[in-house]
């Protein structure tokens, strides 16, 4: 026999506006799931990925390699230096190394609040 699933005990609940509440439940329903089940798994589901899905990391990353780019360019014009085929290299090399941890970083920092840690779990 395989295992028994665990029984749900405990009950969070919280308030919302009456157009909050509409909206949930327009979601809920489009997912074709009762309100409660749609909530639930929508919150394990964020619960679940503290640093963002994959598409908001690889979206993030671009995005942060694209302003580090920028930014070195600016500085590099604005110093008086030339941008030669290996200048653009090096400036792209150095944001490709580095745009994904720094996405993830940003991600994790935006689920969990500004100057907060991750909750270490309970045992």
């Amino acid at each position: 026999m395989g295992k028994r699933p665990a029984f749900r005990t405990r009950t969070i609940a919280f308030r919302v506006t009456d157009a909050d509440f509409d909206c949930l439940r327009s979601l809920a329903e489009a997912s074709q799931q009762p309100l409660g089940e749609w909530c639930r798994d929508v919150v394990l589901e964020f619960a679940g990925q503290p640093t963002g899905t994959p598409a908001e990391q690889a979206l993030l990353a671009e995005v942060i390699g694209l302003r580090t780019i920028v930014a070195n360019l600016i500085f590099t014009f604005t110093s008086g230096s030339a941008v030669t085929a290996d200048v653009m290299a090096g400036i792209v090399e150095r944001a490709d190394r580095t745009k994904v941890q720094r996405a993830i970083e940003v991600l994790r920092q935006l689920r969990i609040g500004p100057g907060q840690e991750p909750h270490a779990e309970k045992r």
